[in-house]
Protein backbone atom coordinates (compact mmCIF):
# COMPACT_ATOMS: atom_id res chain seq x y z
CA UNK A 1 0.00 0.00 0.00
CA UNK A 2 1.70 3.31 -1.06
CA UNK A 3 0.61 6.89 -1.56
CA UNK A 4 1.61 7.31 -5.00
CA UNK A 5 2.19 5.41 -7.80
CA UNK A 6 5.81 6.28 -7.78
CA UNK A 7 5.98 4.74 -4.59
CA UNK A 8 4.16 1.85 -5.61
CA UNK A 9 6.93 1.33 -8.75
CA UNK A 10 10.06 1.51 -6.20
CA UNK A 11 8.58 -1.05 -3.98
CA UNK A 12 8.31 -3.27 -6.84
CA UNK A 13 11.76 -2.23 -7.91
CA UNK A 14 12.94 -3.39 -4.60
CA UNK A 15 10.87 -6.66 -4.60
CA UNK A 16 12.42 -7.24 -7.78
CA UNK A 17 15.85 -6.80 -6.08
CA UNK A 18 15.25 -8.75 -3.24
CA UNK A 19 13.72 -11.67 -5.10
CA UNK A 20 16.61 -11.92 -7.84
CA UNK A 21 19.39 -12.18 -5.10
CA UNK A 22 17.02 -15.42 -4.25
CA UNK A 23 17.35 -16.52 -7.68
CA UNK A 24 13.55 -15.71 -7.99
CA UNK A 25 11.55 -13.15 -10.19
CA UNK A 26 7.88 -12.23 -9.95
CA UNK A 27 5.31 -13.72 -12.34
CA UNK A 28 4.75 -10.57 -15.31
CA UNK A 29 0.95 -11.93 -15.67
CA UNK A 30 0.29 -11.83 -11.75
CA UNK A 31 2.32 -8.71 -10.93
CA UNK A 32 0.93 -5.43 -11.13
CA UNK A 33 0.15 -2.06 -9.51
CA UNK A 34 -3.54 -1.38 -9.00
CA UNK A 35 -4.58 2.22 -7.77
CA UNK A 36 -7.48 1.24 -5.24
CA UNK A 37 -10.22 4.00 -5.22
CA UNK A 38 -14.11 3.61 -5.05
CA UNK A 39 -15.32 2.35 -8.02
CA UNK A 40 -11.99 1.35 -9.22
CA UNK A 41 -10.78 -1.96 -10.39
CA UNK A 42 -9.79 -4.03 -7.76
CA UNK A 43 -7.51 -7.41 -8.07
CA UNK A 44 -7.57 -11.14 -6.80
CA UNK A 45 -4.87 -12.55 -4.66
CA UNK A 46 -4.90 -16.20 -2.83
CA UNK A 47 -8.51 -16.64 -3.55
CA UNK A 48 -9.96 -13.60 -2.92
CA UNK A 49 -10.88 -10.53 -4.99
CA UNK A 50 -9.92 -7.37 -2.97
CA UNK A 51 -11.39 -4.10 -3.90
CA UNK A 52 -12.42 -0.37 -2.34
CA UNK A 53 -15.53 0.61 -1.76
CA UNK A 54 -17.84 2.49 0.33
CA UNK A 55 -20.17 1.77 2.91
CA UNK A 56 -23.74 2.53 2.74
CA UNK A 57 -25.09 5.76 4.47
CA UNK A 58 -26.77 4.81 7.34
CA UNK A 59 -28.79 7.37 8.83
CA UNK A 60 -26.91 10.60 9.34
CA UNK A 61 -23.43 8.74 9.64
CA UNK A 62 -21.35 9.39 6.10
CA UNK A 63 -19.98 6.52 4.16
CA UNK A 64 -16.80 4.92 4.89
CA UNK A 65 -14.17 4.20 2.50
CA UNK A 66 -12.67 0.61 3.33
CA UNK A 67 -11.04 -2.26 1.15
CA UNK A 68 -13.43 -5.09 1.04
CA UNK A 69 -12.93 -8.82 0.16
CA UNK A 70 -15.19 -11.88 -0.92
CA UNK A 71 -14.52 -15.15 -3.40
CA UNK A 72 -12.82 -14.48 -6.36
CA UNK A 73 -14.76 -15.31 -9.71
CA UNK A 74 -12.65 -17.86 -10.27
CA UNK A 75 -12.98 -19.22 -6.63
CA UNK A 76 -16.92 -19.17 -7.36
CA UNK A 77 -16.35 -21.39 -10.33
CA UNK A 78 -13.84 -23.80 -8.62
CA UNK A 79 -17.05 -23.91 -6.10
CA UNK A 80 -19.96 -24.68 -8.43
CA UNK A 81 -17.43 -27.21 -10.64
CA UNK A 82 -16.52 -29.10 -7.29
CA UNK A 83 -20.74 -29.42 -6.56
CA UNK A 84 -21.35 -30.70 -10.17
CA UNK A 85 -18.55 -33.44 -9.81
CA UNK A 86 -19.95 -34.49 -6.45
CA UNK A 87 -23.49 -34.45 -7.91
CA UNK A 88 -22.77 -36.04 -10.58
CA UNK A 89 -24.75 -38.93 -12.68
CA UNK A 90 -22.08 -41.14 -12.70
CA UNK A 91 -22.35 -41.20 -8.70
CA UNK A 92 -26.26 -42.24 -8.82
CA UNK A 93 -25.66 -45.57 -7.44
CA UNK A 94 -24.58 -43.89 -4.37
CA UNK A 95 -27.05 -43.12 -1.48
CA UNK A 96 -28.04 -39.61 -1.45
CA UNK A 97 -26.99 -39.02 2.57
CA UNK A 98 -23.13 -40.00 1.04
CA UNK A 99 -23.73 -37.19 -1.75
CA UNK A 100 -24.40 -34.64 0.53
CA UNK A 101 -21.95 -35.64 3.49
CA UNK A 102 -19.48 -35.42 0.52
CA UNK A 103 -21.31 -31.84 -0.82
CA UNK A 104 -20.96 -30.75 3.06
CA UNK A 105 -17.59 -31.69 3.95
CA UNK A 106 -16.42 -29.54 0.82
CA UNK A 107 -18.58 -26.72 1.52
CA UNK A 108 -17.47 -26.66 5.26
CA UNK A 109 -13.72 -26.17 4.04
CA UNK A 110 -14.60 -23.65 1.33
CA UNK A 111 -16.65 -21.74 3.88
CA UNK A 112 -13.78 -21.50 6.77
CA UNK A 113 -11.71 -20.19 4.08
CA UNK A 114 -13.45 -17.59 2.83
CA UNK A 115 -16.12 -16.79 5.40
CA UNK A 116 -13.54 -13.84 6.91
CA UNK A 117 -14.58 -10.99 4.46
CA UNK A 118 -17.87 -9.41 2.88
CA UNK A 119 -18.83 -13.01 1.38
CA UNK A 120 -22.28 -13.34 2.65
CA UNK A 121 -24.31 -12.45 -1.26
CA UNK A 122 -21.57 -15.13 -2.82
CA UNK A 123 -22.30 -17.69 0.54
CA UNK A 124 -26.20 -17.06 -0.50
CA UNK A 125 -25.32 -17.76 -4.17
CA UNK A 126 -23.19 -20.88 -3.67
CA UNK A 127 -25.54 -22.31 -0.99
CA UNK A 128 -28.49 -22.06 -3.84
CA UNK A 129 -26.50 -23.31 -6.04
CA UNK A 130 -25.68 -26.58 -3.84
CA UNK A 131 -29.53 -26.87 -3.04
CA UNK A 132 -30.03 -27.51 -6.77
CA UNK A 133 -27.47 -29.64 -7.62
CA UNK A 134 -28.39 -31.68 -4.79
CA UNK A 135 -32.37 -31.13 -5.79
CA UNK A 136 -31.20 -32.55 -9.32
CA UNK A 137 -28.91 -35.51 -8.02
CA UNK A 138 -32.59 -36.68 -5.95
CA UNK A 139 -34.41 -36.03 -9.42
CA UNK A 140 -32.36 -38.11 -11.37
CA UNK A 141 -31.72 -40.94 -8.54
CA UNK A 142 -35.96 -41.03 -8.39
CA UNK A 143 -36.81 -40.65 -12.41
CA UNK A 144 -38.43 -37.71 -11.45
CA UNK A 145 -38.65 -34.15 -12.44
CA UNK A 146 -36.25 -31.35 -11.33
CA UNK A 147 -39.53 -29.35 -10.05
CA UNK A 148 -39.90 -32.35 -7.61
CA UNK A 149 -36.52 -32.79 -6.71
CA UNK A 150 -36.26 -29.40 -5.90
CA UNK A 151 -39.24 -29.81 -3.81
CA UNK A 152 -37.78 -32.18 -1.86
CA UNK A 153 -34.85 -30.12 -0.79
CA UNK A 154 -36.76 -27.02 -0.20
CA UNK A 155 -39.68 -27.67 1.30
CA UNK A 156 -40.27 -31.73 2.19
CA UNK A 157 -37.03 -32.20 4.34
CA UNK A 158 -37.03 -30.28 6.68
CA UNK A 159 -33.33 -29.88 7.60
CA UNK A 160 -32.65 -29.47 3.18
CA UNK A 161 -31.81 -33.63 3.32
CA UNK A 162 -28.95 -32.35 6.11
CA UNK A 163 -27.29 -30.23 3.84
CA UNK A 164 -25.39 -27.51 5.52
CA UNK A 165 -26.78 -24.23 5.12
CA UNK A 166 -23.63 -21.11 4.63
CA UNK A 167 -26.03 -18.36 5.87
CA UNK A 168 -24.52 -16.71 9.02
CA UNK A 169 -21.22 -18.14 8.86
CA UNK A 170 -19.43 -15.23 7.22
CA UNK A 171 -17.12 -13.04 10.06
CA UNK A 172 -17.07 -9.33 8.22
CA UNK A 173 -13.60 -7.38 9.30
CA UNK A 174 -14.03 -4.52 11.54
CA UNK A 175 -12.19 -1.22 11.35
CA UNK A 176 -9.64 -1.37 14.28
CA UNK A 177 -9.96 -4.82 15.27
CA UNK A 178 -8.50 -8.14 14.46
CA UNK A 179 -10.24 -9.94 11.70
CA UNK A 180 -9.72 -13.30 13.27
CA UNK A 181 -10.82 -12.67 16.81
CA UNK A 182 -8.49 -12.72 19.79
CA UNK A 183 -7.58 -15.70 22.06
CA UNK A 184 -8.87 -15.08 25.67
CA UNK A 185 -7.55 -16.36 28.38
CA UNK A 186 -9.13 -20.10 27.92
CA UNK A 187 -6.94 -19.93 23.93
CA UNK A 188 -10.67 -19.62 22.52
CA UNK A 189 -11.18 -16.87 20.15
CA UNK A 190 -13.76 -14.42 20.71
CA UNK A 191 -16.07 -12.49 18.29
Amino acid sequence: MCASREQAEAALERLRNLLAELGLEPKAAKTRIVHLRVGGEGFDFLGFHHRWVASRPHGNRRPVAFLARWPSARAMQHARDRIRELTDRRRLLRPVKVIVEDVNAFLRGWAAYFRFGNSAHVFDQIGSYARMRIGGFLAKKHRRTRKFGWAVVAFAAQDSLGLIALHGTVVAPRPFRDWRGRPNAGGERRR
